[in-house]
């Protein structure tokens, strides 16, 4: 009969196993979608990113 400390750390092993490969089907599945990188997740025109940072050190400071 198996002692009872081996039995914990056998159902902690197969534990972990399950939740990381889940982890890693889901990560899976929503890498492979169609436009998943996160390129396609930012907006198309960002005013604010194309003016240099420049353009915009003293519009604040003006009293």
């Amino acid at each position: 009969m198996m002692e009872p400390g081996l039995g914990a750390v056998i159902f902690l092993i197969l534990t972990i196993i399950v939740v990381v490969s889940v982890g890693a089907f889901l990560v899976y599945r929503v890498m492979n979608r169609p436009d998943a990188h996160i390129g396609s997740r930012l907006p198309k025109d960002d005013p604010p990113a194309e003016a240099g940072p420049e353009d915009d050190r003293d519009s604040h400071r003006n009293p």
